[in-house]
């Protein structure tokens, strides 16, 4: 019996190993050639957090500013959503961070000209860029899914497809890819 946990535990290791590279070695293939790209491990976690009163997902790279969030504003802290450069790495886009005080939503787009509509005509104010981010998989980033909840008002981002589905079911709507990150 010990021997086969003991098999199995390494194969698992073996598994996990081999996937890293694979992923790694993807990651340079998916280059075009003389295309240069951030270092994943120069990466900053996105943090996300939720507040159910108030029907609203927040993000961040600020460990700080997540604490506040977390202890002063009602949110409940979820961990890594993935990982995303804190300074323009080339091929990265800015990911724009917005809030909507009248529905309080937070809302992230790489799309200047989403962001611009959403302060002009949606009533959000931009509060910068919480991120750069890639627009496409060039440099082996995966996607960040995008989902909206009507009746909450609500933008959840995800990497997860599982949890993109689940979503679903509790009515969030899929919107597309918002951009392309590294995993957690």
């Amino acid at each position: 019996m010990k021997f086969t946990f003991s098999l199995t535990a390494a194969l698992f290791s073996i598994a996990q190993v081999s996937a890293m590279a694979l992923a790694e070695h993807n990651m340079l293939e998916a280059r075009a050639p003389g295309q240069t790209c951030g270092d994943p491990k120069t990466a900053l976690p996105l943090l996300r957090a939720w507040n159910g009163g108030i029907v609203d997902h927040f993000y961040t790279t600020n460990a700080a500013e997540m604490q506040r969030a977390v202890s002063s504003l009602g949110y409940v802290a979820e961990g890594t959503t993935g990982y995303v450069f804190s300074k323009q790495q080339t091929g990265t886009v800015p990911f724009f961070r917005l809030y909507h005080p009248g529905v309080r939503n937070h809302f992230y787009t790489t799309n200047a000209a989403e962001r611009d509509n959403a302060v002009n005509r949606l009533g959000y104010a931009s509060e910068g860029v919480v991120g750069y981010v890639y627009p496409n998989t060039a440099c082996g980033g995966l996607p960040l899914y995008r989902s909206y909840h009507g009746g909450g008002q609500d933008h959840f981002y995800t990497m997860s497809a599982a949890e993109r589905d689940s979503a679903k079911g509790g009515g969030w709507a899929y919107e597309g890819i918002a951009a392309y990150t590294f995993p957690y």
